[in-house]
């Protein structure tokens, strides 16, 4: 019987691009097109069987996160729930003790230095994390980190729309083990099921790790702040969305090394990222990465807040993960420190307001009214809608349209203030 694949969710406009979807074809039949906004599947239709895997492990369409979150964590001893975090046995902040890597890595360094110490100690072998290519520092490239060097290399936010598919392909075609999985919440959606439809991913992946995420930009992204900026593209050697500290500062560094613009990360993010933000994430429900054995993010509320070198907020919700975290504080090679987990929900005011609450249902509602697929979740709003909600979303969809067009970018222009 022929079934759907994720061909429908592209034409809809839900896909995420994860890319999971890629390694669950036997047929290796899913390619990817590596847009200039972001990526997306394409089905060879001439070796397509229609089997619908690539469409079941799909988190595009919509994903039963609280039955799958149940399934992966109500297990487990003393778990607790919460409406915005999901399933979760402790929460805490903490921070790398070495300093050069809370400096230079997001937010104090947490998962760059968790995951040396764990493949130092032979815990793991790898981890699926993402760098900028080494000969085009704008351009994101998905690997296996083996080495402390590579993980290194993956340091900090890309912020960017990013496709996982050479990886998910590599994954389900050999017999890896003892990988961890670094992703976005939608991302780690997407490992999670190819995983239930893929023995060898699910034998190849012994943790789940995912970054807060409360949208991602496209990858217009870029030409714009190369533009803005007034940055030559050649002279470029290194790029970052945030180095030095906490939030820290996008950089541009030369092919010798030198710093040739430095941007605080306020400046830069909050006058036009609406513009480039990638409109699938206005309709995803999951910021803190509910289906990952830990999460890791930031933490906005004071004094976290104030600290400008750098500190996390985490979320354990595995006893084995949560236990291999107090052992690697109890080697001195972290700081970690429990908090109330209403101090965590409270320092993430996006998952209230706007992803399980008024502002994504707003938009949601108009993507219907407007006779646009919406994804399903098994969530229901409990909050109501303002006027003031539906005027926001129409702005976002306006911005956006607007970022999507490079003739109108002087719009853009004259509402960025950052220099």
């Amino acid at each position: 019987m022929e079934r759907e694949t994720v061909e429908k969710v592209v034409k809809s406009g839900l896909c995420t691009s994860c890319g999971v979807c890629a390694g669950s074809c036997h047929k290796n039949c899913i390619s990817f097109n590596y847009g200039k906004e972001r990526s997306t599947p394409v089905i060879d239709k001439d070796t397509c069987v229609q089997c619908g895997l690539c469409y079941d492990v799909c988190p595009g369409k919509g994903i039963e996160l609280n039955k799958l979150s149940e399934e992966y964590f109500a297990k487990e001893q003393s778990t607790k729930k919460n409406t915005y975090i999901g399933y979760f046995l402790h929460t805490y902040i903490g921070h790398s003790n070495d300093e050069n890597i809370r400096m230079h890595c997001a937010t104090g360094g947490m998962v760059t230095q968790f995951l040396i110490w764990l493949l130092e100690k032979g815990e793991i072998e790898g981890a699926v994390v993402v760098r900028f290519k080494k000969d085009n520092p704008f351009e994101t490239e998905t690997f296996i980190a083996r080495t402390k060097e590579e993980l290194w290399q993956s340091r900090s936010s890309k912020y960017l729309v990013l496709s996982q598919d050479n990886v998910a392909q590599e994954i389900a075609n050999n017999d890896y083990r003892n990988l961890v999985v670094v992703g976005l919440p939608c991302q780690i959606q997407g490992w999670r099921q190819l995983a239930q439809k893929n023995k060898r991913v699910r034998d190849a992946i012994k943790g789940y790790f995912a970054i807060y995420c409360s949208i991602n930009k496209s990858k217009l992204t870029i030409p714009y702040y190369l533009q803005h900026y007034k940055i030559d593209a050649e002279n470029i050697g290194r790029f970052a969305f945030r180095d030095d500290g906490c939030m820290g500062f996008m950089k541009f560094d030369d092919k010798q090394g030198g710093v040739l613009k430095r941007i605080p990360y306020k400046d830069y993010w909050f006058g036009t990222h609406s513009f480039f933000t990638n409109p699938r994430c206005l309709m995803c429900i999951d910021q803190l990465g509910e289906l990952a054995d830990i999460s890791f993010g930031d933490i906005h509320i004071k004094p976290y807040s104030d600290d400008t070198i750098g500190t996390n907020s985490i979320i354990a919700r595995t006893s084995y993960w949560e236990g291999l975290l107090s052992e690697c504080k109890a080697n001195n090679i972290i700081m970690l420190d429990e908090i109330p987990v209403d101090t965590l929900v409270r320092s993430q005011v996006y998952v209230k307001s706007y992803k399980k609450g008024a502002g994504g249902k707003a938009y949601m509602n108009i993507k219907k009214i407007m006779g646009k697929e919406t994804p399903l979740y098994d969530y229901n709003y409990a909050e109501g809608v303002s006027f003031k909600n539906y005027i926001i979303a129409l702005c976002q969809m306006i911005m956006s349209a607007v970022g999507r067009r490079k003739n109108l970018w002087w719009m853009v222009h004259l509402l960025d203030r950052s220099k």
